[in-house]
């Protein structure tokens, strides 16, 4: 009898031990870089004018940092270089874009971009998780996050992951608008794509998508292209 005991409780403690939280969909470590190929695109309301830009972005941790709280935090540098189509990606420079930041807790993933604090990410990633408030650490008002299909092995772009969550940020859509922001990671990658649909219209057309009949708004998607360290 006690060694049977003695079996659950070993067994136990070992699962935990072995539980996978997700930690490995936001990796920690410096010089660690993804390069994105990034196709966006912008309807002006005003003039009526369809403005596309194509470009490449790269984030690239540079460094660990202690934030106001003294937990240990990233330094995100984000460099940009415009398409153009006559010179190929590599021959054109890297221009420094700006720097955002990121930190890791057991229980959550933040991200600070353009001085505002988001909740990107909660553990352990798991489809069965409750939402969560996406602007916990802002004050841009509630916005809820939810996990949609987890631990799928995927295609994104040229590449393959065997292991990949996604986070839908925001999904809301009614006769007038359609608004979708959608991030997928990747285990020991990170960020592998990232969609944003914010586009409007001024009048309604039953029968018809938003999509089909955008006036103004921006749609932007951002797919990995390579990924390593430097």
């Amino acid at each position: 009898m006690l060694f049977g005991v003695v079996f659950f409780f070993s067994c136990k403690k070992d699962n935990e031990l072995h539980f996978d939280m997700g930690y490995t969909y936001t990796p920690s470590d410096v010089g660690r870089y993804v390069i994105y190929d990034v196709d966006s695109v912008i309807y002006d309301g005003f003039t009526r004018d369809t403005i596309r830009f194509k470009y490449q972005l790269k984030e690239y941790v540079e460094s660990v940092f202690p934030d106001n709280e003294g937990r240990p935090s990233l330094r995100i540098e984000r460099y940009v270089r415009m398409h153009d189509s006559v010179h190929p990606y590599d021959s054109i420079p890297w221009t420094l874009k700006n720097v955002w930041y990121s930190t890791r807790t057991s229980t959550h993933y933040e991200r600070v971009e353009d001085n505002v604090r988001y909740v990107k990410m909660i553990f352990p990633v798991n489809s069965t998780q409750p939402t969560w408030n996406g602007n916990a650490q802002n004050t841009m008002g509630d916005c809820e996050y939810q996990f949609g299909p987890v631990n799928l092995k995927q295609t994104i772009g040229s590449m393959s992951f065997d292991s990949t969550a996604q986070v839908i940020e925001k999904i809301d859509t009614n006769l007038l608008y359609y608004k979708s922001y959608i991030n997928t990671y990747a285990k020991n990658v990170g960020l592998v794509s990232r969609q944003v649909i914010d586009v409007t219209d001024n009048n309604i057309v039953i029968g018809v998508s938003v999509l089909n009949r955008i006036k103004s708004g921006v749609i932007c998607k951002s797919t990995i292209n390579k990924f390593g360290r430097q």
